[in-house]
C-alpha cells in the first residue's frame, strides 16, 4: 500500500487518514467540513468570499476533488472554526472520480470537442486551451446553467 506522508498525518492511497492519535477516513473529514459549512450558513459563494477563492474551488475542495494551498488551507479553518492541522490530507493532490453530472460535462466534449477544436485551429492556429491556465465560473438563468470555461491558448512551436 502506498502511503504520502505529509507535515501532520500520512495519507494512503485508499483515502485513510492516518494522524496522531486517531485514524479518520478521508470521507469523514469532507463530511465534518460540509456540515461545518452548514452549520455556519455559509453557502459556497459566501464561504468562497470569505476565503478569496471561487464557489466551484471551494465546491471541489469540500468534495475532495481539488488541492488546498497551505494559504487557503489557514484561511477555511478560520472561517469554519476547526484545526488548521486536520486540512492537511486536502493539501496534497485529490485522486478524483466521476459521477453522473461529470459524465454528462464528458460527453459535452465527446460530442462537440471536434467542433471546438476546429473553432480553435481556425480561430488561433495549431495549439491547445491550457487546463492549468484556465478558469471557469458557473451561473442560473432560470433552468439553464451557463457555464464559461476561460482558458489560455498556447500555440504549438516548430524546433
Amino acid at each position: 500500500m502506498r502511503r504520502l506522508t505529509l507535515a501532520a498525518c500520512t495519507v494512503d492511497m485508499n483515502t485513510q487518514i492516518s494522524t496522531t492519535p486517531t485514524t479518520v477516513l478521508l470521507a469523514e473529514l469532507l463530511d465534518d467540513l460540509r456540515e461545518r459549512r452548514r452549520e455556519r450558513g455559509y453557502t459556497l459563494a459566501a464561504l468562497a468570499e470569505q476565503i478569496g477563492k471561487s464557489p466551484i474551488y471551494v465546491g471541489a475542495v469540500l468534495s475532495g476533488q481539488a488541492q488546498l494551498s497551505v494559504e487557503t488551507a489557514a484561511k477555511l479553518a478560520e472561517a469554519l472554526a476547526i484545526d488548521e492541522s486536520s486540512l492537511a490530507p486536502l493539501t496534497t493532490p485529490p485522486i478524483r472520480n466521476s459521477d453522473p453530472l461529470v459524465y454528462r460535462l464528458h460527453e459535452m466534449v465527446d460530442v462537440y470537442g471536434d467542433a471546438l477544436r476546429e473553432w480553435t485551429f481556425e480561430t488561433f492556429g495549431d495549439g491547445i486551451l491550457s487546463a492549468i491556465d484556465l478558469q471557469i465560473s458557473c451561473e442560473r438563468r432560470g433552468d439553464r446553467a451557463i457555464i464559461t470555461l476561460n482558458s489560455k491558448f498556447l500555440q504549438y512551436k516548430e524546433f
